[in-house]
């Protein structure tokens, strides 16, 4: 959707708080996890879409952004552990849901827990955490929550699937421009080309560097994640509905397409989240078959020629 000085629509024409933290009503504006509600609005006098990522939360430490995360339910937002390092006091934290672009005027939502996997140890393996919000937060336009997939579920080697983070729209942007809402296709790769590629950072009597918890995948049009996308989703469509197929861990460098990024694989966790989240209710029941025999053939064939020409 593209949007032109006449498509602003009158539900957006007036300021939206990014969150609201009334007691909590289900209300009408959530319909089922994964959807978008892509509308325009006026934004500094230009009209920007706005809605595409309602998931899309921004994590502060101490008042400066450190990392992103998205709402899986109307109190909890997962993000990687590596995000956390700098502390375990869940009160040196708080989020902005809703926003397009940070800094703005939000208020900054409190935490009250911060759970990292217990075998995350500072390394690339288990590179998940969950923040819990103090208050249940209230669904709106550009507040929703995305699906988790069901356990083990992964995304077939060839898809496309879109990585959400913040980032600045041009190279000429300067450290203190905002940063606003972005996305980029990126393709999944076999988890075997990347311990090929990362192989010089093996350690003694270790034989593969990428884990099966963990996402192999390339940038479709030369751009790549780089720094401040840390904690970010990837997200997957199935079926119309928007899946968390994996959240941004690491890369080597930026924007160097002979070393694919890294990302946490959402569903070899879902079982973990669950157990921390009693009352979830947002996994998606899509089936490992969302891609017909024919693109699927083709995408096997285009894997294997590229896995041949990357070695």
């Amino acid at each position: 959707m593209a949007c032109r000085p006449g498509d602003v629509q009158d539900l957006l024409n007036s300021p939206l708080p990014s969150a609201r933290v009334d007691p909590y009503v289900e209300g009408s504006w959530l319909q089922a996890c994964g959807q978008t509600n892509i509308t325009c609005k006026v934004v500094k006098g230009k009209v920007e879409e706005v809605g595409k990522w309602p998931w899309q939360v921004s994590i502060f430490f101490l008042g400066m952004y450190t990392c992103s995360g998205s709402l899986i339910h109307r109190q909890w937002i997962l993000t990687a552990a590596h995000c956390l390092q700098r502390s375990k006091d869940p009160t040196h934290y708080s989020v902005v849901l809703g926003a397009q672009r940070i800094p703005d005027n939000s208020t900054q939502l409190l935490l009250t827990n911060l759970v990292i996997h217990d075998h995350f140890n500072n390394r690339m393996s288990n590179d998940i955490a969950l923040l819990k919000l103090r208050d249940p937060i209230f669904w709106s336009p550009l507040i929703q929550p995305i699906c988790l997939p069901t356990n083990n579920f992964k995304p077939i080697i060839g898809s496309i699937c879109w990585v959400i983070g913040w980032g600045h729209k041009g190279r000429k942007e300067t450290s203190e421009s905002p940063y606003n809402v972005q996305d980029l296709s990126v393709r999944i790769i076999n988890n075997d080309i990347c311990n090929h590629r990362y192989q010089f950072l093996l350690s003694m009597n270790q034989k593969q560097f990428i884990g099966n918890d963990m996402l192999c995948v390339n940038p479709e049009l030369g751009s790549d994640t780089c720094k401040d996308t840390s904690g970010s989703s990837l997200a997957c469509k199935v079926n119309n509905t928007w899946i968390q197929m994996g959240v941004v861990s690491w890369s080597f460098g930026c924007g160097q397409r002979r070393f694919p990024s890294i990302y946490t694989s959402t569903s070899s966790f879902t079982h973990w989240i669950k157990k921390q989240v009693t009352d979830l209710r947002f996994t998606s029941r899509a089936g490992p078959s969302f891609l017909s025999p024919v693109i699927l053939t083709g995408y096997i064939l285009l894997v294997s020629l590229g896995s041949l020409w990357l070695l």
